[in-house]
């Protein structure tokens, strides 16, 4: 137990994962957001947020390499206990390529039609061309998932004004409990994470002033 206090060389400077300015901002953000998948160094894939790997057997993947389906695990809350859902994944494609955003993970998602939400549990991505990297829309960093109630007012122009930008809120363990931009961040357990037995710290604090040297 206790806190876990990290001493890193470059400052976090903004919890917005969509407008990270480096690895540094993608990681602090991902103590707290989640993607649908993640894929490790061995190409293995694995869910975060999906309830299973989409695949040609269990109907995830469509024969002419055009969309992916993902079922999503049920009973998903955010940080704040909202319930999380498809909605907010289509919502993040939608704050992602709205070219007002100046969403820097935009390239990730350059290949994409749409993104629906086909029921609360169901998403389902349609690519402009048949393609097999499917699996690179919403996997590891890039593909952190922002809570729709808390963001639809911030899309395009006022993305630089979401008020999560320092104050992060999403499905993982971790919630922002202070803040500094450039100096320090401070985490505490979310009370609504569906997994309470997997931390062990109670406080999570990194903070700049290591040496890259």
């Amino acid at each position: 137990g206790g806190a876990l206090k990290l001493l890193v060389w470059q400052a976090v400077t903004i919890l917005n994962p969509h407008l990270s300015e480096g690895t540094k901002d993608y990681l602090a953000a991902r103590c707290c957001a989640e993607p649908l998948i993640t894929v490790d160094n061995d190409g293995k894939i694995s869910p975060v947020l999906a309830a299973e790997v989409p695949s040609t057997q269990n109907g995830g993947l469509s024969a002419d390499g055009k969309s992916v389906t993902y079922k999503l695990k049920q009973g998903v809350k955010w940080g704040d206990g909202e319930p999380f859902s498809a909605d907010d994944v289509a919502f993040t494609f939608q704050f992602i390529s709205d070219p007002g955003s100046s969403a820097v993970t935009a390239g990730s998602y350059a290949n994409l039609d749409k993104v629906e939400a086909l029921d609360p549990n169901t998403v389902k991505i349609t690519f402009k061309d048949p393609t097999g990297g499917w699996m690179v829309p919403f996997s590891g960093t890039n593909g952190q998932v922002l809570p729709k109630h808390l963001m639809k007012d911030y899309v395009g122009a006022k993305s630089r004004e979401a008020p999560i930008n320092t104050k992060l809120v999403g499905t993982g363990p971790w919630m922002v409990d202070d803040f500094k931009p450039g100096d320090l961040v401070v985490y505490k357990p979310n009370p609504n994470f569906r997994e309470q037995g997997k931390r062990y710290f109670d406080r999570l604090q990194p903070k700049v002033g290591g040496d890259a040297l």
